[in-house]
């Protein structure tokens, strides 16, 4: 499968957790996510609302450019709506769903987006977690997607606790969901234990494969299946918001 086609399953797997009438946010270097959340607008969601990185509500998103942060993206904006607003939104409990990114996730779903090795000495310094450490344990629903899963992203302890899965929780921030899609497959956390577990893996791949390139043990769900494959519908929105091909540099 070449990496526009993976980015593509991967980007629907993102839209369809998106739910109508929820308010959804995407921050920085986020190609997949605004891919996702369009679609899902266009389709199955569309009394969603878009909170743009780049601080536009609503806008009517044509196209990408290589910054999510680029102003272009915010043609069409109903009103403009600050990231240090976001977590006034999410304190009320009016932020639904959120986009992030992680460079380690452990079994309990904590993320790590700070730093590889110890923090007195560090092998490599990360770009840091901005909104994650407080946004992740509170808003309802977090979806994490990473292009590369392997032993060293999918790790048995973060190095790091930059957002808190579930054993850094409190007991009301435990209802709150998070979904993973990687290359591989969707994973996510909906049983008694709150442990990973696969709910789904992408055509071409198998629950051994996942399991193979994962550094600790996955559970698998009762129901799981194979990703849905996007529609024809589907690609040709993605492919006429992306003529440049931005979400196929996510893939080495």
């Amino acid at each position: 499968m070449s990496r526009t086609a993976r980015a593509d399953l991967m980007i629907y797997a993102m839209a369809r957790e998106i739910g109508n009438h929820d308010n959804v946010l995407h921050g920085v270097s986020s190609p997949l996510p605004i891919l996702a959340m369009s679609p899902a607008r266009k389709t199955h969601a569309p009394e969603m609302a878009f909170l743009s990185g780049a601080e536009g509500v609503d806008p009517q998103v044509e196209r990408i450019y290589a910054s999510s942060f680029d102003p272009r993206q915010n043609r069409g904006a109903v009103g403009y709506f600050g990231l240090h607003e976001v977590f006034d939104l999410a304190q009320r409990g009016e932020l639904h769903v959120m986009f992030l990114g992680a460079a380690q996730i452990d079994r309990r779903g904590n993320t790590n987006l700070s730093v590889i090795g110890s923090v007195e000495n560090p092998k490599v310094q990360l770009p840091g977690g901005a909104a994650s450490a407080f946004l992740m344990p509170i808003t309802p629903k977090v979806i994490i997607w990473t292009t590369r899963h392997t032993t060293r992203t999918f790790v048995g302890e973060v190095d790091f606790v930059t957002g808190r899965g579930y054993d850094h929780r409190s007991p009301d921030q435990m209802k709150n969901e998070m979904t993973i899609v990687s290359d591989l497959g969707v994973m996510n956390f909906r049983n008694a234990e709150r442990v990973m577990q696969i709910q789904s893996y992408h055509p071409g791949h198998s629950i051994d494969e996942i399991r193979k390139n994962t550094g600790f043990e996955l559970e698998v769900a009762a129901d799981v299946c194979e990703t849905p494959m996007p529609g024809p519908n589907v690609l040709r929105l993605i492919a006429s918001m992306d003529p440049d091909n931005i979400r196929a540099t996510e893939f080495g």
